[in-house]
């Protein structure tokens, strides 16, 4: 049948090419069907590590890269900033819109299907497959769907997997790109992305330039996040005046960014959720294109063992699937989450560490030398020796100190 497939894989972002290519290269029957026509604008900073792009496999086109990122400045509160630089690049800047077109000519090189313009609406499950019901009524019909239809998954809902997330489950971000004429763009440093953490912020802002634009953002846990809009003006204000260039909210984009690190249901009988819409991010840096690839490419392994051993029941997919997720990176976005509150909550002794020369750790972070359980270990013991510094100036009438917990 025209209509049959073998693999049927929902949103064509990172996550869904990823998978599509990876079923399409081992001969599987692959659809990738996504609801908008590529290349399609996409909220994002558009940043991608070393780590993620090692995973593609391919050499990304000289045209797709905006900038070379070679580091990073974090700014304290008090606008006081520490600079992280490395001789190579680090990641490379980029636009999702493209991005996402490249990844997906990738997929479709590979032999899977691709369908535009349309997206499922509807699926439903019966005896020997699994039915997806497209924007325009057509039907397909596969053995196994994997959903990487993002924050506000589709299939999520329509599986039962998940109707929604709590709020303090997600992040909001707001994100408008200006475009500079050159002499605003010399005041910039294009190869050094900012990241700034200001009182009015529960996560961090961003300023990222590209070619000839700067993408300003925030955002922060949505359970935490009060008049957003109102927040980011003030932002823009502080950028635009300290570095003294003109930027626009004239186009602000919002969107929905999951935080990793939480348990969560991310399969069911010939169902697996990868990328956003598993809750795949980083909640401390924002990553997520990353994760996004990799458990693409995780779920594309696992759909081609459940056709081989023919079973497609939850309980098989969570082993083949959600454990291989869980020993790639799950724990170490555990790891991430513990460390995204303690910096709030401690963000001056943090701002310390880099400044006495620890920051070199968060390179390593995004080339992949290092994973966050392995900068935990590195990290915490002088953390914990702050803490206590800090307690030992605050010690009671009792002259009693309590070291805190990190």
């Amino acid at each position: 049948m025209a209509n049959q497939f073998g693999g049927a894989v929902i949103g064509a972002g990172p996550a869904g090419a990823a998978a599509a290519k990876y079923c399409a290269e081992k001969g599987l029957k692959t659809i990738l069907i996504e609801k908008c026509r590529l290349p399609r604008p996409k909220p994002c900073g558009g940043l991608i590590s070393l780590k993620a792009q090692r995973l593609i496999g391919e050499e990304i086109p000289w045209e797709l890269i905006d900038q070379q990122v070679r580091g990073f400045r974090f700014f304290s509160k008090t606008l006081d900033s520490v600079e992280v630089k490395c001789d190579s690049p680090v990641a490379i800047s980029t636009t999702r819109d493209k991005f996402d077109a490249f990844l997906t000519d990738l997929a479709v090189n590979a032999g899977c299907t691709l369908i535009q313009s349309n997206g499922v609406n509807d699926i439903s499950r019966q005896k020997d497959e699994i039915s997806c019901r497209l924007a325009d009524n057509q039907t397909i019909r596969a053995q196994l769907v994997i959903g990487a239809d993002g924050v506000n998954s589709t299939v999520a809902q329509k599986s039962g997997i998940r109707q929604g997330w709590r709020n303090s489950e997600v992040a909001l971000c707001l994100e408008t790109c200006t475009p500079l004429q050159e002499t605003e763009m010399k005041k910039l440093n294009p190869e050094i992305p900012e990241l700034y953490f200001t009182d009015t912020l529960t996560g961090y802002g961003w300023l990222f330039p590209k070619r000839a634009s700067a993408y300003l953002g925030m955002g922060g846990f949505l359970s935490r996040l009060s008049k957003p809009m109102e927040i980011l003006a003030y932002f823009r204000d502080l950028i635009s005046k300290t570095k003294n260039v003109s930027l626009s909210l004239s186009n602000v984009q919002a969107h929905l960014v999951p935080a990793g690190g939480y348990d969560r249901k991310i399969v069911d009988e010939r169902v697996m959720l990868v990328g956003d819409a598993a809750g795949f991010a980083d909640s401390l840096s924002g990553e997520g294109i990353y994760y996004a690839i990799r458990s693409g490419q995780l779920a594309g392994a696992a759909c081609l063992k459940a056709m081989e051993k023919n079973n497609f029941r939850a309980n098989f997919l969570e082993k083949q699937y959600a454990d291989a997720c869980n020993d790639c990176f799950v724990k170490d976005l555990k790891v991430a989450l513990k460390l995204t509150y303690r910096l709030h909550k401690h963000f001056d002794l943090f701002f310390s560490t880099l400044q006495e020369g620890l920051g070199a750790y968060w390179i390593d972070l995004v080339t992949g030398a290092i994973d966050y359980r392995g900068l935990q270990r590195k990290l915490f013991p002088k953390l914990a020796v702050n803490l206590f510094k800090e307690e030992l100036k605050g010690r009671n009438k009792h002259n009693t100190v309590v070291c805190p917990q990190v």
